[in-house]
């Protein structure tokens, strides 16, 4: 997608009118091409309208996304949104969750154009020395947001500062958690895998559909950082324990790895035709995948963020 710098718009070198209407197509292309490979999961990039939160009247020159809304229609094709690390609802600083309070109104107004049920998911942020204020503060920053974002709010586990049961501590168990196998592993204060993974599909109320994210540690690299690429047999493991502890829920599985569909389709390559049959009964929609192509989980739904 297009970007747009802050400094160049504040001089009047930048036009957001092409750049907005390049990245829906872009997106409503995306979408096209993530349900012709049977992904019925697909993140909607929180960059999809660069400055949106910060140029004045930038909502005005937003174009009508109904031809994206209807591409996710006929694809059945669940939308979530995944703010970057900077939008935080628990910081100290005021003119932070300010920020962070723009970015995610803004995606809530955007997520209600496109008619998308998925979540906005954000991280708990730090801890700042002192778990029980943070806590506070991230309540009276949930506290704060607009009715879209508030609908669609979802808190994930992280690899350092906050685990699902601290999570639900936190907000009194009044948001859903996002379950990350990743940053359960890479976090030293973690409970066990099943206590985690069910107390968070627990916490998703019946009308909303619980959203899980699987990747692989990319060697190297800290503890937590999405490898480019997953393993079949790590996906298929993944599933089988999301289906297990679903009880037959629908969920929404998003794979986070640098390669996108392209790791989806290298893992499912990995697998033996039993093993591939056993993926693609859980997942629905897969068989009909060209074999090079195949892709993410849908109930478990299958889903490579964009």
């Amino acid at each position: 997608m297009k970007t747009a710098q802050l400094g160049r718009y504040l001089k009047g070198l930048v036009d957001l009118t092409p750049i907005y209407r390049y990245n829906a197509e872009y997106v409503r292309r995306s979408l096209l091409h993530s349900a012709g490979l049977g992904l019925t999961a697909h993140r909607i990039s929180s960059d999809l309208f660069p400055l949106l939160d910060v140029a004045p009247g930038a909502r005005m020159l937003v174009p009508d996304l109904r031809s994206v809304r209807r591409a996710a229609e006929r694809g059945d094709v669940h939308l979530s949104n995944h703010p970057s690390q900077f939008v935080v609802l628990s910081s100290p600083r005021e003119e932070v969750l300010l920020n962070s309070l723009a970015v995610m109104n803004d995606q809530g107004w955007v997520m209600d154009l496109l008619g998308a049920q998925g979540s906005i998911t954000l991280h708990g942020g730090g801890v700042y020395g002192d778990r029980e204020s943070t806590a506070a503060r991230l309540r009276h920053g949930i506290a704060r947001l607009a009715l879209p974002a508030l609908q669609r709010l979802a808190l994930e586990n992280d690899e350092r500062c906050w685990t699902v049961p601290e999570l639900l501590e936190a907000t009194g168990g009044e948001v859903p958690i996002v379950f990350d196998c990743l940053h359960w592993a890479a976090n030293p204060r973690r409970a066990p895998y099943e206590e985690e993974l069910d107390l968070a599909l627990r916490s998703w109320p019946e009308d909303r559909l619980p959203e899980l994210h699987y990747s692989e540690q990319w060697e190297g690299k800290p503890a937590g950082a999405h490898a480019e690429h997953i393993t079949g047999r790590g996906l298929l493991r993944f599933c089988e324990g999301v289906e297990e502890a679903a009880g037959g829920r629908e969920v929404a599985v998003l794979v986070e790895a640098k390669q996108k569909d392209l790791a989806i389709a290298r893992a499912l390559g990995e697998l033996t035709r039993r093993q591939r049959a056993r993926i693609e009964a859980l997942v629905p929609g897969l068989a009909a995948v060209s074999a090079e192509r195949r892709a993410i989980i849908s109930a478990p739904r299958l889903g490579a963020p964009a």
